[in-house]
């Protein structure tokens, strides 16, 4: 694009979206936090499958709440959820890599095993990514 063309109308939605995946980085380092200062100290195993609950909840009522306020709609909400993957996925693999664990500790986290292991990682990344389409739909009128 070149420097004298306006950006679209989308690009302050995106902007938006960009800043929201921050706050919901934020809740999710919070929700961690809590897992690792509260609940493993007091329910030890079942903490982690607990956490990963109450993350995908607090998730879903923030996506919520942003899908309502910026009315996206199907294709931009579709390209948001996507972007938030993206985004969530590098974060993840930075901040595994920075604590000096192999990259290959996020893949791992996809697996069959550790879904089953109560590590609920997965499902809330496709969560994220498939929210904000879902919440699109459901706030439109039945016909």
């Amino acid at each position: 694009m070149s420097p004298d063309v306006p950006p679209g109308p989308l690009f302050p939605l995106f902007r938006r979206a960009v800043l929201f995946w921050l706050l919901l980085f934020a809740l999710a380092f919070a929700n961690g936090a809590f897992r690792e200062l509260v609940l493993v100290p007091w329910l030890g195993p079942s903490a982690l499958p607990l956490s990963g609950v109450s993350g995908i909840v607090l998730m879903g009522i923030a996506i919520a709440l942003f899908v309502h306020s910026a009315r996206p709609g199907f294709g931009a909400a579709f390209a948001i959820g996507a972007m938030w993957l993206v985004l969530t996925l590098v974060a993840e693999a930075v901040l595994v890599a920075a604590s000096g664990q192999p990259v290959r500790l996020v893949a791992d986290a996809f697996s069959a095993v550790a879904v089953a292991d109560g590590n609920l990682f997965a499902p809330l990344v496709v969560f994220v990514a498939l929210a904000p389409p879902l919440f699109t739909l459901l706030r439109r009128p039945p016909h």
